[in-house]
């Protein structure tokens, strides 16, 4: 093996030598390549990421080294930035290489021929001037099958236009810029970015992209609760006339989206989590109330209807229609939480702007789109006591979303109850929910298609209640997560290790299925050990270092997991909002390992 090694490399030393004894052949090579650069936008605003483009074209018949060659020996293709106050450097993306076999050499090569396109993403500080430029070198060495030149450096320069925050942001250079946010394994990341949609697309499309992420929204478990609550209130009403259904749904609805774009207009301008209204206990315990009351109105202990003052406010001919509204504000605040890599996106760039009505305008339209299925959810729910021989069997569906009702109350004070005493309340109700649903409820007599349904539904209860009840299994192995502080953080960033950062909170549902499914599989537990671990709680977020480390990263949502390389620069490419599988976080985690 040794012997081979030197067959193969000693033409190359030759080379070098007769590179030095006739510099005019050094010089006749040494412009192999040139190098142009390009933006992926007109600008960048303050405080925010830019993509650019390295191109190197190659002249024939030359080629360069591979930035990860086969061969240990071989001088790896390099970019090398001059250090800058102003812009940090968060990734480079080179393109594949080609494998080739040179007269040269016994072995195949890793290699980039003609064009090479390598991208590299950025951002820009807040303390930056009206512009700025990136700085750099390209480190090759270049052969073609016959002969390679001596390594060389070329230098190159990217010019970052500073943008004023009302001027727009518009795309440019698609050819280089296709993919720009591509990993090695096609991946993309899964934040909406609304100032990208607005360049591309314009404000139309991007507003009826909005829209459609709100109706995407319903497939959120937060949102699950406002559907009994729904067939509650308006099962339970008395109308008149067709368009008196119609216009209270649309009230409902109304109310819902309002507070939920107030609340999501004020997270987004105040920094703050949308999620953090659902840590406070008298939020939790108004919450729970108003669950519980309805659960009661299903269960025919009274008609749910809200004080006549409030329902009778423009008279009796609306009677309804302000309750309605009323009881939209109140279900948008259970709608508030609802956060998904879409929703982050929006606030991300609400707060960016900082312009409130555009804003208000945006959550607004992703509410509506959260809010049209439950236009006719209200509307259907009013027909339930005039099906056709709806008898019982209706009051039995009544029963199945009152206990549901209640399920969701004693979700939602989880924070409020000890660990182990809420670890063994919640399965017992949903046991004793399906044995009441079995042996107890007789109002489906005369519906034996339904009186089947109920009697699969309670033995799913009862089935999942025990399963909850089983002690968990400690896990063999776990990541070895330390709470966040800024000293660890520091001595971490000196032992050169790349770090995580897991931003989560008690209330968010995802987090905990992280921690269960994806932190506790083997192979990730076992690339961990080459990482620096660190959990953010974001339940309470109330010290300086967990609301410093919150706003340095900018943090709008939980779960959101942060990779910083070996250097202490995030990766922006591999950041994580939502729940990540285990095979596709063992990806994002060998992407900065190798």
């Amino acid at each position: 093996m040794i012997k081979t090694r030197v067959k193969v490399r000693l033409p190359a030393i030759l080379i070098f030598f007769i590179l030095f004894a006739f510099p005019s052949f050094g010089k006749s090579v040494n412009s192999i390549l040139k190098i142009e650069t390009y933006l992926s936008t007109n600008g960048v605003h303050k405080g925010e990421d830019f993509h650019a483009a390295i191109v190197v074209k190659l002249k024939e018949p030359w080629h360069i080294n591979s930035s990860k060659p086969l061969d240990e020996f071989v001088i790896p293709t390099e970019l090398r930035f001059e250090e800058s106050e102003y812009i940090t450097i968060t990734n480079i993306h080179f393109p594949p290489h080609e494998i080739k076999n040179l007269s040269f050499s016994d072995e195949p090569l890793a290699v980039y021929e003609g064009n090479i396109i390598i991208r590299v993403s950025g951002k820009i500080f807040e303390s930056t001037q009206e512009k700025v430029t990136l700085k750099g070198h390209l480190l090759y060495q270049g052969c073609n099958d016959q002969v390679c030149i001596a390594p060389q450096e070329a230098p190159f320069s990217v010019s970052i236009p500073i943008l004023d925050p009302t001027n727009p942001i518009i795309f440019q250079n698609s050819e280089y810029f296709i993919n720009e946010k591509s990993l090695d394994d096609g991946s993309q990341s899964s934040t909406f970015d609304v100032k990208a949609s607005f360049a591309r697309k314009g404000i139309f499309l991007t507003f009826i992209l909005i829209f459609l992420g709100g109706l995407g929204l319903n497939l959120t478990p937060c949102v699950y609760p406002l559907i009994p609550i729904t067939v509650s209130y308006f099962g339970g009403q008395v109308f008149g006339k067709q368009g008196k259904k119609i216009i209270m749904a649309i009230l409902y609805v109304l109310g819902i989206a309002i507070i939920n774009s107030t609340i999501g207009t004020l997270a987004a301008l105040s920094g703050e989590l949308l999620g953090t209204l659902m840590t406070n206990p008298i939020v939790l315990l108004i919450i729970s109330a108003i669950l519980t009351a309805l659960s009661l109105s299903m269960f025919g202990l009274y008609e749910f209807r809200l004080p006549s003052f409030i329902t009778n406010l423009g008279g009796v001919s609306h009677t309804g229609y302000f309750g309605s509204l009323v009881m939209g504000l109140t279900m948008g605040i259970v709608a508030a939480p609802c956060i998904g890599p879409f929703v982050i996106g929006l606030l991300t760039y609400v707060a960016s702007i900082g312009n409130p009505f555009l804003g208000f305008t945006m959550f607004f339209t992703l509410s509506l789109g959260l809010g049209l299925p439950f236009i006719f959810l209200a509307f259907f729910s009013s027909k339930i006591n005039s099906l056709p021989r709806s008898g019982e069997w209706m009051v039995g569906v009544r029963i199945i979303f009152g206990l549901i009702l209640v399920g969701m109350a004693l979700y939602f004070i989880n924070p409020l109850i000890p660990k182990r005493v809420y670890n063994i309340l919640f399965p017992l109700y949903i046991i004793g929910s399906g044995i009441y649903l079995l042996l107890f409820n007789k109002s489906d007599r005369n519906a034996p298609a339904f009186i089947f349904i109920k009697q699969i539904i309670a033995i799913v209860a009862i089935i999942i209640g025990t399963w909850f009840l089983k002690p968990e299994e400690k896990a063999l192995s776990s990541m070895n997560w330390k709470p966040y502080n800024k000293k660890a953080y520091i001595t971490a960033l000196e032992t050169e290790k790349p770090i995580i950062l897991d931003f989560s909170a008690d209330w968010c549902i995802p987090c905990k299925e992280m921690d269960k499914f994806t932190f506790s599989n083997s192979e990730v537990v076992k690339l961990s050990g080459q990482f620096s671990l660190f959990k953010i709680d974001l339940t309470s977020g109330t010290s300086s270092e967990t609301i410093s480390i919150k706003e340095k990263y900018n943090i709008k949502g939980v779960p959101t997991i942060v990779f910083i390389d070996k250097k202490g620069s995030e990766i922006t490419d591999l950041r994580i909002f939502g729940f990540e599988k285990p095979g596709d976080f063992i990806k994002k985690m060998n992407k900065i390992l190798y």
